[in-house]
């Protein structure tokens, strides 16, 4: 279960919505300064003591818990990750495939399939993101990560007919583009196709997960009362 612990002073911030379906999750007190009340709209009646939420002061005003989930296109240095069927909220599960690409200086996607090296291909607005970009001033750095994603998406390396959907695929492409920037000479995660998938991909996943469950409760029942630890 996702567990957010909110301060009574903490602040009351907005997120943009990943995906037009998807709700903002919103966390307030009512009247427990031990239970918050998670939801998408507030409840008119409040589930803890019973009176009308619009006509009493809560603890602690409504405010938007932000959503591990952004538009890639927003996120550039990026590696990004989404299910390789459906999306995050409505279908990931455990079992599920993922499907990982990378992003530009201008958030144009480049990721691998079976139909070879996909350019701003539709269906990354709903993915997670991590940031490769230490610092934004790093100029050379940037031109570097450019060149080398364009000319590598070029490369006959990359071929629809190489790929295959165990031994080389999307994951193949993201690291061997890391190790040609030497981003794993600074970052150990990148050592290696599977310490990339096992100290990275499956951490910000899991993450993704306690929000995942978090938001189907909240669907299923309207709200969730949690204690505050």
């Amino acid at each position: 279960m996702y567990i957010f612990q909110p301060s009574k002073g903490s602040e009351i911030i907005g997120t943009e919505m990943a995906v037009e379906e998807s709700h903002p999750v919103k966390c307030f007190q009512h009247c427990d300064r031990n239970r918050n009340i998670l939801c998408f709209s507030v409840p008119e009646i409040c589930p803890l003591c019973g009176r009308n939420t619009r006509e009493t002061e809560s603890r602690i005003p409504p405010y938007v818990i932000p959503t591990p989930f952004v538009k890639a296109r927003n996120k550039p240095f990026s590696i990004i990750i989404k299910p390789t069927l459906g999306t995050f909220l409505q279908n990931y599960t455990q079992t599920s495939n993922l499907h990982i690409g990378l992003t530009d200086s201008e958030g144009v996607t480049f990721d691998y399939d079976e139909d070879g090296v996909n350019i701003n291909a539709p269906g990354w607005d709903q993915c997670i993101a991590i940031a490769m970009l230490q610092s934004p001033d790093d100029t050379a750095f940037s031109l570097r990560w450019d060149e080398t994603l364009r000319r590598e998406s070029k490369d006959d390396c990359w071929t629809k007919y190489r790929y295959h959907e165990d031994k080389y695929n999307c994951f193949d492409f993201v690291i061997q583009f890391l190790w040609k920037i030497q981003l794993h000479h600074t970052n150990p995660c990148l050592r290696s196709k599977s310490a990339m998938c096992e100290e990275l991909v499956v951490e910000y996943t899991r993450r993704a997960g306690q929000y995942i469950s978090l938001y189907r409760h909240i669907s299923a029942h309207r709200y969730l009362c949690q204690m505050v630890k």
